[in-house]
């Protein structure tokens, strides 16, 4: 399976870089017209972005329910981060050096979110255990570019962190057994508590196309060839004082298409797309996102 995963990355990023290098055929620039330029000052921007957005923990570990001995086992975290994003940026040069440093944020909002264990019990007994309901997400992400040039298209390379918390609402805990058939439910109280790290480094190329004197298309790929992500569990009920950490590391692949005007206000339309995968069956982190954008700047 990861193999397959591997192979279908690299098509893609094939895929990806070809359509920047056929784009970039189609039209040269001026250097005075290339938004990648060398600001002379600071260029500010803020804007909104709509999400789809879904994030997805799984992981595998000897464990045991009902049994006096551990059997296989693995627990997976779903959750629909879809939300609104605020955000502001400042691109800036340092000694010739172009850097752009970014944030953004969403509000707190309620949206569904499941924390399910599978146990595979001797007599062919698979058995379910946890919650599906809802939960309260807040979250936020830091990125710091720096940029350059390589075989004459822009390129960038940075650091993106994000953090997304979940704290569970209250809702039924189910037991399901399937040897023999058999559903149990009982109260919780929302007492648990998720918090999501993921660190990236993404490589990012593209190459500003002029369509009209006023407004560029810019096509953009992007590859984070490690992404680290770390999923902290609090359980106060079960696990007073302690937090349960599981770490991930995986590979993803972006795309994105960007309509800018320039002169007066720039505005920028953008439509991102990207997904995830883990590098270990045992160890994964998912994320698949749609995200539309518009920002104006100074």
């Amino acid at each position: 399976m990861v193999r397959l995963y591997v192979r279908r990355f690299q098509r893609l990023v094939l895929a990806a870089v070809v359509s920047v290098a056929a784009t970039a055929s189609l039209r040269a620039q001026s250097p005075a017209s290339d938004p990648d330029s060398p600001p002379d000052g600071v260029q500010l921007r803020a804007g909104y972005e709509l999400h789809r957005d879904h994030l997805r923990y799984t992981f595998g570990n000897p464990s045991n329910i009902d049994t006096d001995f551990p059997v296989p086992h693995s627990f997976t975290q779903r959750y629909v981060a879809d939300n609104q994003w605020v955000f502001g940026s400042a691109r800036y040069a340092i000694r010739g050096d172009v850097m752009t440093t970014e944030f953004a944020i969403t509000p707190e909002r309620q949206t569904p979110g499941s924390d399910l264990d599978t146990f595979y019990d001797p007599n062919n007994d698979v058995v379910v255990s946890g919650t599906a309901g809802q939960v309260m997400l807040q979250s936020w992400r830091w990125t710091q570019w720096s940029e350059g040039r390589l075989l004459g298209l822009p390129w960038r390379v940075g650091y993106a962190y994000r953090r997304d918390r979940a704290q569970f609402l209250p809702t039924d805990r189910i037991v399901t057994h399937s040897n023999p058939p058999s559903e149990v439910r009982s109260p919780t109280f929302g007492h648990e508590t998720t918090i999501s790290q993921v660190h990236e480094i993404p490589v990012e190329v593209s190459r500003p196309w002029n369509v009209s004197p006023t407004w560029q298309l810019v096509p953009r790929a992007e590859i984070s060839p490690l992404i680290f992500a770390r999923l902290i569990t609090k359980l106060p009920d079960k696990y007073p004082g302690q937090d349960i950490v599981f770490d991930a590391r995986s590979i993803g692949v972006g795309g994105e298409f960007q309509l800018v005007r320039r002169g007066g206000w720039p505005i920028e339309f953008t439509l991102h797309y990207g997904q995830t995968w883990g590098y270990s069956t045992a160890r994964q982190f998912r994320r698949d996102v749609l995200a539309a954008s518009v920002r104006v700047g100074l």
